[in-house]
């Protein structure tokens, strides 16, 4: 996977409605405005492989951090999206080293080295049961990329 350039690929934080609604965000190409709208406020990271486009953004939250984990195609339409997180979990996001070429590896939340592998074609899921504890998606039977990661149970 390629870093994109925060010049190149960036967000712009948009209001919504209502003081309790999650925040969302409008993904910028070269500073301009795609008019395609994602779950996050801040960017992360992103990158790409092939002709996707893999962001990861967060909702600026202290103490319930969530990371959204987004695919899009080449023309910025959003094919796929997962949330790692949960009440009261903390992270900090942080890329790691990876040899394969279509995965992105990264730390998260409950000290945990995360991947998340693009398809090239949309895989088969069976929903609620695909996931690796504190990712959640969209109700569906496709994804476009795989999430892995064993987080631990937090100590206290």
């Amino acid at each position: 996977m390629q870093i994109v350039s925060p010049a190149d690929l960036s967000v712009v934080r948009v209001r919504t409605p209502g003081e309790d609604a999650p925040p969302q965000c409008e993904i910028l190409r070269n500073g301009q405005a795609s008019g395609c709208l994602v779950p996050g406020a801040v960017l992360e990271m992103a990158a790409q492989w092939q002709s996707f486009y893999l962001l990861f953004t967060t909702d600026d939250t202290p103490f319930e951090e969530l990371l959204h984990i987004h695919l899009l195609d080449a023309d910025l339409r959003l094919l796929d999206s997962a949330t790692l997180g949960g009440i009261y979990a903390t992270g900090s996001f942080s890329p790691l080293e990876s040899a394969e070429l279509d995965t992105f590896r990264f730390r998260f939340i409950g000290d945990t080295d995360w991947s998340v592998q693009v398809l090239p074609e949309p895989g088969f899921r069976i929903p609620l049961w695909s996931e690796p504890t504190g990712v959640s998606r969209p109700v569906g039977f496709t994804r476009h990329f795989i999430v892995r990661g064993q987080p631990q149970p937090e100590h206290t």
